[in-house]
């Protein structure tokens, strides 16, 4: 990979003599600045990034660093804190703080910084995604994630591999709305937050950037983004990129390989019109890292691994816990002025997602069940006590499709929108089982050659398929008085879920689903005194379908051919109604506070525990929950060179019901809800001179609990990540190269960085009636370890 890079600077340098003769026609060319066209509801800057228009972002066009990676230390806070001028609280980021962290970054690990935030990093360069994402104690698939307009998580488990949406270079913009969605917003769950995300537009001139990043563990990583400028006379514009990356784990064995090709087309005319393409790929193989309980981590630390070598009867061998993975995204967010006060916006997609996560484990090699049928000889070898080492290979695909679109109205001071959303799934999960030699090589990982019962048929211990479908109405009124100063905006949702599904094992309930019909109504008031200070009040309202196949399937063991959970038809929906309270301040500097409320009922927590060999998603209706807290955040302009940021938040969160376990109640009532950290706080400070740049980025988060007795937990941590490096002026037609170093987690911290599966008690406890519960043990994952990245990059 190293020689490709060389080839591709030898293949700029021939292309040198055309890339200038078009710049030398670029409109822009005198002063380094690309030509704008704003449009209604999206500002697009002359570096590519575009502002959504649902929070408001208002992008100040002042001079300013033009680099190749997008920033122009123009906004607050080293790009963390842009003005904004919406009645929500919300939190992000642009090109200013991205383009000057690990190039190698998810979304996830991006996020750290906002306030109430917390992220479980598992892998310090953010290859992985084997993280999880916490806002206001909400868990990953409590959040809303939305990305270039569509659901951009997988729709039933809801689980969200952001490292496999963008590369972090093409990464334009990403805000947070720490309480409920915006009305328009395409999500099933975002009961927490809603976490949008954008690519930066196509460049108006030809050119292009190149990157390659080399560091600890053997990480290695090259980009590639082309940029077509405009194409002929038609006003269309593309970027096209392609980068590759590796790196071995930093705990444990194994290694990880990343493939990712991003494009957007754009076009933009008239007055407000614009339509863009985003088509994104990935492809990625992901070793294993272990959870572990507090006694393992008491006893082994970071050293809690997967076996590097095979033994017979041993299940723990690397390489049957390498996940694989590939993913299609296509969007098409488009939006048109109709004239006379009428705007429509729209936003077709398709989603693809198809892979395998294998497992070790053994099976019997006479006692084994497909369902209720018993499979008969397995004809597996190398057995141990009567059972043979085999890998789990929890397979399948997810097709999803869909629709958003949304009419405006807008005369004199009202503004009414109406809207629709459909959504259609279609998912197939399977687990079957792999025989493995005695070299501990398994005949396949990715669903073929698969064992077989006595029968013929393939050994099934997961095998369903499912349809989902979603539609969703809503209509929105904003009325804007006093010169609009004052805004006042009232709105309903209505959403319709409808989940049909098959369970094909020998024994189980074959038809499953439920359906819902969420009322989502919500209001909001704004109020902008002037330029600088503004106030606002919120109430809105969230739901959440229940995640994963535990609620609706029957699940039955692959050793006793009993069933060992119920599906429903009944599964209750998660709801929440919350209410905000803020001040924001946009001047010298940029600030916001405000205090939070939710109230939810049904509330849902869901943890990673083991099925029939394979971790799957288990669901717990904790009953009702109060959460209420505060956050504060604050950015300042550059002032000689220097933009420091800072975020705090306050949390507190507790259970509003006992909790039903092992036929009595514990008393869990008031007790503080697990996974939810009192306290967080953030400081970073940015430098940067348009040639040196720096900065440091310090995370701390409060302990937590990970039962909801409230008899274990996790400690607090902190953590800091450095970055440093030189930006030139351009050389030749190289577009001021750069060299950049990046250290996450400096000084090499050790930590539980989150808590995998909450349980009811970790202690054994007396329940209501005066039974008593034994204890279950919470899993946690380790936080990541010391990495360091440099990378050399120029654009032309």
């Amino acid at each position: 990979m190293r020689n490709k890079t060389l080839f591709v600077l030898m293949s700029m340098t021939a292309l040198s003599s055309s890339i200038s003769d078009a710049r030398a026609k670029s409109p822009s060319a005198a002063n380094g600045r690309e030509r704008h066209a704003p449009v209604a509801s999206q500002k697009t800057n002359a570096d590519g990034i575009q502002a959504h228009g649902n929070a408001e972002e208002l992008r100040v066009f002042a001079a300013g660093l033009h680099s190749p990676t997008g920033v122009t230390n123009q906004t607050p806070g080293g790009g963390l804190l842009p003005p904004r001028d919406v009645a929500a609280m919300v939190s992000g980021a642009n090109r200013d703080f991205i383009a000057k962290q690990a190039p190698t970054s998810n979304l996830f690990s991006l996020m750290q910084m906002a306030p109430g935030v917390t992220v479980a990093k598992t892998d310090p360069l953010g290859v992985s995604d084997r993280s999880n994402v916490m806002i206001r104690g909400m868990q990953q698939n409590e959040i809303g994630w939305e990305f270039e307009g569509m659901p951009a998580d997988d729709q039933i488990n809801h689980v969200a591999d952001s490292s496999e949406w963008s590369d972090s270079e093409n990464l334009g913009r990403f805000e947070i709305r720490q309480g409920s969605p915006n009305i328009t917003a395409p999500v099933l769950n975002a009961v927490g937050a809603l976490v949008s995300s954008s690519l930066r537009d196509p460049s108006f001139h030809r050119g292009g950037y190149l990157g390659s990043s080399f560091g600890t563990n053997n990480a290695f990583r090259e980009f590639l983004r082309l940029d077509s400028g405009e194409i002929g006379h038609t006003g269309i514009r593309n970027f096209t990129s392609f980068s590759y990356t590796t790196n071995d784990n930093w705990r444990g064995p194994g290694n990880n390989t990343r493939y990712h090709v991003d494009s957007k087309f754009v076009k933009e005319w008239g007055n407000g019109n614009r339509l863009a393409a985003v088509v994104t790929y990935n492809r990625l193989q992901n070793a294993w890292q272990n959870y572990l309980t507090l006694s393992q981590w008491q006893q082994y630390g970071t050293h809690y691994n997967l076996a590097t070598s095979f033994k017979s009867g041993q299940a723990n061998y690397y390489k049957l816990w390498i996940n694989r993975r590939s993913r299609v995204m296509i969007s098409l967010p488009s939006q048109f002025n109709l004239g006379h006060g009428l705007s429509l916006t729209a936003t077709p997609y398709y989603f693809w997602m198809s892979g395998s996560v294998p497992n070790g484990t053994t099976l019997s090699n006479t006692g084994s069940y497909s369902g209720t049928q018993a499979a008969g000889d397995l004809g597996l070898e190398d057995l141990t006590n009567g059972r043979g080492v085999v890998a789990a290979m929890a397979a399948g695909y997810t097709f999803s499709s869909g629709i958003t679109t949304g009419l405006a109205y807008r005369k004199g001071i009202n503004l009414l929108e109406v809207g629709a959303w459909y959504n259609n799934v279609d998912r197939r999960a399977i687990t079957s089982y792999a025989a493995v030699g005695e070299n501990g090589q398994a005949a396949n990982l990715y669903g073929g050659h698969a064992i077989t019962m006595a029968n013929g048929s393939v050994l099934y211990s997961t095998n369903l398929h499912e349809i989902q479908q979603t539609t969703a109405l809503y209509v929105q009124d904003t009325l804007s008085l006093l010169h609009d100063s004052l805004k006042i905006s009232a709105g309903f949702k209505e959403a319709m879920v409808d989940l049909r599904g098959t369970n094909m094992l020998p024994g189980a309930r074959y038809y499953a689903g439920a359906s819902y019909a969420i009322p989502l109504p919500r209001m909001s008031i704004h109020y902008r005194f002037n330029a600088e200070h503004q106030i606002f009040f919120d109430v809105n309202t969230a739901f959440r379908t229940p995640v994963g196949d535990t609620p609706f399937y029957d699940s039955i063991s692959v050793s006793t051919g009993k069933v060992t959970s119920h599906g429903s038809s009944s599964v209750k929906p998660e709801y929440s109604i919350s209410e905000e309270l803020g001040y924001r301040y946009t001047g010298l500097f940029n600030a916001s506070i405000g205090v939070f409320n939710y109230n939810f009922k049904n509330r849902q927590l869901s943890a990673s525990a083991p099925l029939n060999g394979v971790l799957t998603t288990q669901y717990l209706n904790v009953g009702g929950q109060t959460t209420r807290g505060a956050e504060a955040e604050i950015g300042l302009k550059r002032w000689h060179h220097i933009s420091p940021y800072a975020s705090i938040s306050y949390l507190h969160a507790t259970i509003d019901d006992n909790f039903y376990t092992g036929g009595t109640y514990l008393p869990t009532k008031g007790r503080v809800a697990p996974m939810s950290p009192k306290a967080t706080a953030a400081v970073g400070i940015n430098y940067d001179d348009s040639h040196f740049f720096g900065g440091l980025q310090f995370n701390w988060v409060d302990s937590m609990y990970s039962s909801f007795m409230n008899d274990q937990g996790i400690p607090e941590r902190k953590t800091l990540d450095i970055n440093a490096g030189y930006r030139m002026s351009d050389v030749g037609f190289f577009r001021k190269p750069q060299i950049q170093l990046n250290i996450i987690n400096a000084a090499n911290t050790k930590y539980l960085s989150g808590v995998v599966a909450p349980v009811a008690n970790a202690k054994a406890q007396k329940g209501a009636n005066g039974k008593i519960i034994a204890a279950s043990t919470p899993t946690y994952d380790v936080g990541a370890g010391f990495a360091a990245l440099v990378s050399i990059s120029t654009g032309f």
